[in-house]
């Protein structure tokens, strides 16, 4: 692959990612906890699709009559990883969650060198949803 030059870059910007889901309504329900909001719903014979918003970045939820069962995922696994979401205020959105019922009790915030703040958790088919707070959002008080 040759190195882009200025005159061969696009314009991208994020716009959404597709996941596919084994329960269309459990899994609208999670993201809305989340913050998305469902914006365009399709489909045909086969599928469902639901399209939801968080300001301007989208999930794509698939829905397929037939789904074949998900193999073991592993952390190292070639393809998508984790869905990351930033807050400026970590401790309020994990209570905010918890109060949701998104996150169990048990449910930690891990802290980084350098000030960053992680919590980990898993949408209702697996896929994995990170909330990070950078170093220079934190709040002060």
């Amino acid at each position: 692959m040759r190195h882009l030059t200025e005159e061969d870059l696009v314009s991208l910007e994020p716009h959404h990612v597709g996941i596919v889901v084994s329960d269309l309504g459990r899994s609208k329900a999670f993201y809305a906890a989340l913050g998305f909001e469902a914006v365009l719903e399709t489909g045909d014979a086969d599928k469902s699709i639901v399209f939801m918003r968080l300001d301007g970045f989208q999930v794509e939820l698939f829905w397929y009559r037939e789904t074949p069962p998900r193999g073991e995922r592993t952390a190292r696994m070639l393809g998508f990883r984790h869905l990351a979401l930033r807050t400026d205020d970590i401790d309020a959105e994990l209570a905010r969650l918890r109060d949701a019922g998104v996150l169990g009790e048990d449910a930690a915030i891990r802290d980084l060198a350098g000030g960053w703040r992680l919590l980990f958790f898993d949408d209702p088919d697996g896929v994995e949803i990170e909330v990070m707070q950078e170093a220079q959002t934190r709040p002060t008080g």
